[in-house]
């Protein structure tokens, strides 16, 4: 059983100057099991990509730890953790057949192998070269330590000095020569003040970093690990591993294929295969169909979920599309500026979004969203929508709502409705206006505004909408139609910029 438990994992790139820093990522937790298919997802710069190389070993973890099988990661080089990445790219030798490419690595990596004992255990001891590791790691952060006080101790030396130049300075006759002279010394002390000051910023980091790796000092010296050596593969288990990573992607017939004379589709199959031969624990996948146009993109999908169906390991996916995220997933991570939004299976994320970030997030095209009013009245919750609509729902047929709303006052709120929720009818409570109709084949897309005067502008404009309708529907621009919500699918947040949290439960009544 493979099993992947990150704990408040935080990632911080250093600046050239005090002040900036950028956190990549921030207290990111997540325990999967075995066999399970996740999907980081978010928008460009969100930290997925990053966490990935985190549980891959190819970026060091800031703080927090890493978990594989229940053994601490944080200091285990990348070869050690028996993980397999797919990147962006494919990453082919253009001079190399498909065969040579999936033995490349096999051929030319030392394996590091679990150590057995007479009776066939895995052989656990106490990893004295990780130790020799940290231990010449802990001597150089008290080196650069040292470094840091020495600048802070001349530092201070400096700055009484450019006091007492100053003062000095101060009694000489301004403009004069003698003036001139003292007002460069000055200048220079301060310079190299500057410098000094500089120097000792990083003392607060090299403390924190120096604490963190004595923790992990004290960790290893009191928990056995896994001991591994390092062997070439024979070539007969090489020729085996890549036959049967061949068979199961259906590339056998393009093994002595070069890249060049092959497609986008083939070449990530080639690059996956690369991946499967490893058999590792953790297959780690970095936005693998980005590259691939519409079609190729979906049958990769589906190969990829096949893959997953017929391998008995655990999958870390990374995307920005939604559709893979939604289609693929067994559960999904949301992530934005570096901060994890909502972990949940696919259909809890769609259907019971946490925050509205979520919610605006996954849905094609996104959930309509309003400032709105809403009140308690009686048994019914009021709700006054853009351009004077309003709407009463009774509250024993809606989702639980925070009982802080329902005080009797007016409250301020976010409602958000997806397009498939809305539909149009003759007699629907709400008039819309139509400026641009698109047709899908299967279903249209009405992009209208309850405003019905003003020209629409649908990214400028609060009261935009946005319906979806199945099948065809032909309409005339800046037709007027009426159109009615679904009740029992909107959403509401609260309406505050630092934290839009949904305020409605999932049951159903109050």
């Amino acid at each position: 059983m493979t099993s992947l438990r990150l704990e408040h994992i935080c990632k911080v790139y250093q600046g050239k100057k005090k002040g900036q820093e950028v956190a990549a990522v921030t207290d990111f937790n997540l325990e999967s099991n075995e066999k399970e298919f996740i999907v980081f997802v978010g928008p460009s710069g969100c930290g997925k990509s990053t966490t990935l190389r985190m549980i891959a070993g190819l970026e060091d973890i800031t703080s927090g730890k890493l978990f594989i099988d229940d053994e601490l990661m944080n200091r285990v080089e990348p070869r050690y953790r028996n993980v397999a990445m797919v990147f962006q790219n494919y990453a082919l030798y253009p001079h190399m057949t498909a065969y040579d490419n999936m033995a490349f690595g096999l051929r030319n990596m030392k394996v590091p192998t679990p150590k057995l004992d007479k009776e066939g255990n895995q052989i656990k001891d106490i990893d004295k070269k990780l130790l020799n590791a940290i231990r010449r790691e802990i001597k150089k952060i008290e080196r650069d330590i040292a470094k840091c006080q020495k600048a802070v101790q001349k530092g201070q030396e400096l700055e009484k000095k450019v006091q007492f130049e100053k003062e000095a300075l101060g009694l000489l006759t301004e403009g004069s020569k003698e003036a001139k002279k003292q007002a460069r010394k000055v200048e220079k002390l301060e310079y190299a003040l500057l410098l000094e000051n500089r120097k000792a910023e990083n003392l607060s980091v090299y403390e924190n970093q120096l604490a963190k790796t004595k923790e992990d000092q004290e960790y290893f010296e009191k928990t056995p690990v896994n001991i591994y050596v390092d062997r070439h593969f024979p070539k007969a288990e090489i020729d085996r591993r890549i036959k049967e990573a061949a068979a199961i992607l259906d590339i056998e017939d393009l093994l002595k294929r070069l890249p060049a004379n092959m497609s986008g589709g083939q070449r990530q199959r080639v690059a996956l295969g690369r991946a499967i031969v490893r058999t590792p624990k953790l297959f780690l996948l970095d936005e693998p169909l980005s590259n691939l146009d519409a079609k190729l993109r979906a049958q990769m999908r589906v190969e990829i979920t096949k893959l997953y169906d017929k391998l008995d390991t655990t999958f870390i996916y990374v995307t920005h599309d939604q559709v893979e995220a939604l289609t693929m997933g067994t559960r999904i991570v949301v992530l934005s500026q570096g901060y994890v939004q909502q972990i949940d299976t696919p259909t809890r994320l769609y259907d019971y979004p946490k925050n509205r970030f979520v919610a605006g997030f996954l849905g094609t095209p996104q959930m309509n969203f309003y400032e709105v009013n809403i009140q308690k009245v009686k048994e019914n919750l009021n709700i006054e929508l853009p351009c004077g609509n309003k709407v009463s729902i009774p509250l024993k047929k809606m989702r639980k709502i925070e009982e802080g709303y329902l005080d009797g006052n007016v409250h301020s709120a976010i409602l958000g409705i997806r397009s498939e929720d809305i539909s149009v009818d003759p007699k629907g409570q709400f008039k819309v206006k139509v400026s641009i109709t698109e047709s899908l084949g299967s279903e249209t897309l009405l992009y209208s505004d309850f405003d019905l005067d003003k020209e629409i502008n649908i990214r400028e404009s609060t009261s935009a909408i946005i319906v979806k309708v199945p099948g065809r529907m032909e309409m005339e621009r800046n037709a007027v139609i009426n159109v009615n919500f679904n009740l029992d699918k909107i959403h509401l947040f609260r309406n505050d910029n630092d934290k839009e949290d949904s305020i409605l439960g999932e049951s159903i009544g109050q």
